[in-house]
């Protein structure tokens, strides 16, 4: 799984002055809701015509000056690639109708999901942010997580549609390395459970692979 490093997004995290939008968080958990809190209020939501490319300074320029907008896909490039320009590990993950990301968690090793276009993570009963892997088993089993205080109306409804398939993006350096847009569905791990059915390509149902230690 690759990633961008910080050096290739420092433009990006300077023009956006990120170091004052985190600046005081108490714990890199804050920190992640700072970053998601500050993508979800660059624009409102609106239809990517034209689809702008996996580049955040380049979707945050063209929506700004009215060129085009952008939904859910293109929160999460912004959200990402500012955490991934703090040093932070960040990947996409593709769900039924919706895109997330995850992100690594160091305190406690492990993945969460934050999903910036309704400014949510989603939560167990003890307050804890979960990946998407929790998300979508306690989906499936008729006990979803409960939305995070504050989120955008919207997100507990989402969360019952989008969180029953998932697929974990492998590329997430499109800076560095940037890829043809077709190729995409080159790089998504598909979770499969038994018995049903995912799109071609690369597919497991082990969760170890996708979430260590799981």
């Amino acid at each position: 799984m690759t990633f961008d490093p910080p050096d290739v997004l420092a433009v990006l995290r300077r023009e956006e002055r990120l170091d004052a939008v985190v600046a005081d968080a108490g714990s890199d958990l804050e920190t992640f809701e700072r970053l998601m809190d500050w993508t979800r209020h660059q624009w409102e939501p609106g239809t990517p015509n034209p689809y702008p490319p996996l580049n955040a300074r380049i979707i945050l320029k063209d929506i700004r000056r009215g060129f085009t907008s952008g939904f859910c896909a293109q929160y999460n490039y912004v959200l990402a690639q500012s955490m991934m320009s703090l040093g932070y590990k960040a990947r996409y993950v593709t769900l039924i109708d919706h895109e997330v990301i995850e992100a690594w968690l160091p305190a406690e090793g492990r993945w969460i999901c934050l999903d910036p276009l309704y400014d949510a993570m989603y939560l167990d009963d003890k307050g804890r942010p979960l990946s998407v892997l929790e998300i979508t088993l306690r989906v499936r089993s008729g006990a979803p997580p409960a939305p995070s205080p504050g989120c955008l109306e919207g997100a507990a409804e989402m969360e019952q549609h989008a969180f029953r398939q998932f697929a974990v993006w492998l590329r997430n350096d499109h800076i560095s390395h940037p890829i043809n847009f077709t190729d995409i569905e080159r790089y998504k791990v598909h979770f499969r459970f038994d018995g049903e059915p995912v799109p071609d390509g690369l597919s497991t149902s082990y969760p170890i692979d996708l979430y260590p230690g799981f």
